[in-house]
This record gives structure tokens, sequence and C-alpha cells, in this order.
């Protein structure tokens, strides 16, 4: 039986539930890198559940449950083109995210609004296709970002979190509202909190 060191709280457990692999391997990356500096950070459950909205945070509330997970943040995107058709539904998850204590991490168009914020500002709409494009080109993944997903990215962002999270601040003072500003990322607003650090 392990001891236990006196006066040191056991580390809670905290689940990360993503709607796909690469929101999935980029919170993995992130784990790796905080742990690795010896920062003291929570332990991660961090799932790839393949749904998205309601569903997720409906399924990450079960998974939390079942798991004694005292915290869940669920990450998702908008993922579609018309944002008046998003926009209701966004606020539903809102809701229910609020019901259960769960925190939405999410981003519009997608994911990769935060990933191009690694390398660079993001203060225009992209499509999904124009960002799959823009983050092949040399100066960026330097391969076909499409068929690269659901890689592991620590050899490419590890050290550009500082900058993507003065990228997303820069953006949430002029696009804070989730249900209808693109873009948005609000990701960086929770990456202390998860992980306990204020280095990036």
């Amino acid at each position: 039986m392990g001891r236990k060191s006196r006066g040191i709280e056991p580390r809670q457990t905290i689940g990360i539930y993503c709607e796909g692999e690469s929101e999935c391997q980029y919170f993995n990356m992130l784990r790796q890198k905080y742990n690795a500096k010896n920062v003291r950070s929570q332990k991660l459950d961090i799932k790839s559940l393949n749904k998205s909205g309601k569903n997720l945070i409906i399924a990450a509330n079960q998974h939390k449950k079942a798991n004694k997970q005292s915290k869940a943040y669920v990450v998702f995107d908008r993922d579609i083109d018309n944002i008046n058709k998003s926009i209701d539904e966004i606020r539903e998850c809102q809701r229910l995210a609020e019901r259960y204590n769960i925190t939405i991490l999410f981003s519009s168009i997608n994911f990769e609004i935060w990933i191009l914020m690694h390398y660079e500002p993001v203060m225009r709409s992209y499509t999904r296709r124009e960002l799959y494009r823009k983050l092949s080109g040399e100066k960026y993944f330097d391969t076909d970002y499409e068929k690269f997903k659901g890689d592991s990215y620590r050899p490419y962002l590890f050290d550009k979190v500082t900058k993507a999270k003065a990228n997303a601040e820069k953006l949430y003072k002029v696009n804070p509202k989730m249900e209808k500003d693109d873009p948005y990322t609000n990701i960086h607003r929770y990456l202390g909190e998860i992980f306990k650090v204020s280095v990036f």
C-alpha cells in the first residue's frame, strides 16, 4: 500500500472529453508538457467520444459520475459554416453544461482556429477547408493537415502554447460570445485551471 505524504492533498481527477481525435491528441500533449516540467498538474482522464454538442455533454456527465471525477470539460466546435443554424443549439449546450457543472471549451469554426493561433493571431473567419489548407503550408505543418489530424502535435506545438494563449486573448477581447462570434475560442481561459500552471 502506498504511503500518504502528510499535508499533501491527493490529486483530483479531471475528465477532458473531446468530440474528436485531434482534440484528444492536443490535450495529451499538454498533459505531457506540464507533467514533464514537474508542475503540480491534475491527473487527467482524456477520452475521445466522437460525439458533439449536447450528446457530448450528456456522455461526459455520465463518465464524470462513473469515474468519480471532480471536474469535467468538453471540447467541441461549431463545425458548420452557417452560424445562425447553431446559435440556439449552443445556448442549449451552455444551459445543459451549467446544470451538470461541466465547462465547455469551444472553437469556431473549428478546433483548428486554436491550432492556428500557435503560429499567428487570428482575427478573421475561416472555413474548415481554408484552415486545413493553411495549416498544410510550409510555415505550419508542411504536410496534408487533413491526413495528419489525429497524430501527435508534440513536434509542432509543444513550445508554442504561450503564443497561442496570447493570440487567443487578443481575439477574445473583440469576440467573447461563444454562441455567435466567429472566429472564437475560449480554450486559453481554462488551461491554467486544468493544469494548475501560470507559465505556459
